[in-house]
């Protein structure tokens, strides 16, 4: 009998079995490359904090386009992604033909097609984008230089202009996504439909997980999952980690489905995990100060907490820790939660934190 494999995915970037709560998302984008150039979902702003699943989303809407006839280029935007597009859409059929006729001892060996590469992104574009249509997607924004955000985005305004059959998706996190859009010269990006990846619902998760688990060859506890949709706290990250480990502990055991007791050792293993490869790497960084102002607010009760208390906690006023809190509410770690609070972005940080200055004490 052959061993049923763990379905869970907890890797950055790659894709779920189950896309949980993004079914609209790639219904409307579908849609918008069926309707043709000028459908607005064709250009798609997609903005969260870490784990929230924007690559994996990025990811989908290529798969989407590529079964259109699409020619899809993913790039992340750290230096140099302009030159990576071209690049890439060089390496795909060539372009600007040729025809010539070779013969041998005078026997024609009919005609031959020879062809040589766009050098200049806008021709490239367009050229793919007659070819079938071609769709860009740019990932973890916030890596993006101004000034190779406004030479592709000069470059799709002009192609969209045109009427060329072309799509753009970017994503990072909120702050990034929204100062892309305000830039002078890419106000047309406002117009670009903006998906915010928040938490998912309890009812989403619960049902996911036993879905996935069902169609890979396990059931899952009633408890067993209440368990792990409480500890995913609605995380699309840390779903795919308390899976995989619940599973793992439960196939170690050769158990046909997984139990309270799997989940909660689950839990506890996707916990580490967690706190190693999300909070950890995103700790590192931060400034020491920042890093105080996390410490600090880490200390206070209540979800949503005022910068006052933080400041107090810290020695210092308000003011002087204001900036703190703007840079930390960039970098996605933290979030607005109303007149003059904030809340943890990442869940878990706060335990993680707590944890941490005890171990400092």
């Amino acid at each position: 009998m052959m061993k049923a494999v763990n379905p869970f995915k907890p890797t950055a970037g790659m894709n779920p079995p189950e896309l949980i709560g993004r079914d609209t998302v790639l219904d409307d984008f579908a849609e918008a490359l069926e309707n043709g150039p000028g459908a607005p979902d064709r250009l798609m702003r997609i903005s969260g904090v870490r784990g929230t699943g924007k690559t994996v989303l990025l990811n989908a809407l290529g798969d989407l386009a590529r079964k259109k006839g699409f020619e899809v280029v993913d790039v992340a935007s750290n230096a140099g992604f302009c030159n990576r597009i071209l690049e890439a859409l060089q390496r795909n059929v060539r372009l600007e033909s040729i025809s010539i006729s070779p013969s041998i001892l005078g026997v024609s060996l009919g005609s031959m097609e020879m062809s040589k590469s766009a050098s200049h992104l806008g021709e490239a574009m367009y050229d793919a984008a007659k070819r079938g249509g071609l769709l860009i997607t740019l990932d973890e924004i916030q890596d993006a230089s101004t000034e190779e955000m406004r030479e592709l985005g000069n470059e799709m305004q002009l192609l969209i202009r045109q009427g060329a059959n072309v799509a753009f998706a970017f994503a990072g996190l909120p702050t990034s996504v929204d100062g892309v859009v305000v830039d002078d010269t890419l106000t047309f990006l406002q117009r670009a439909k903006h998906v915010e990846l928040t938490r998912l619902s309890d009812f989403e998760v619960g049902g996911s997980f036993e879905d996935t688990m069902r169609r890979a060859g396990k059931e899952l506890d009633k408890g067993a999952a209440e368990l792990l949709t409480k500890a995913s706290a609605g995380y699309p990250f840390m779903v795919q980690l308390v899976g995989y480990y619940a599973w793992q502990v439960a196939a170690r055991s050769g158990a046909e489905s997984v139990s309270e007791e799997a989940a909660r050792k689950g839990i506890q293993a996707a916990l580490d995990s967690f706190n190693a490869m999300v909070i950890a790497p995103a700790l590192r960084r931060v400034s020491e100060r920042q890093f105080q102002y996390l410490a600090a607010m880490a200390q206070c009760e209540g979800v949503d907490i005022t910068n006052g208390d933080i400041a107090k906690k810290m020695g210092l006023s308000a003011n002087k820790v204001g900036s703190y809190r703007k840079r930390l509410i960039d970098a996605g770690l933290i979030e607005p939660a109303g007149y003059g609070c904030v809340s943890f972005a990442i869940p878990y940080m706060r335990d993680y934190l707590l944890e941490t200055v005890r171990e400092d004490k």
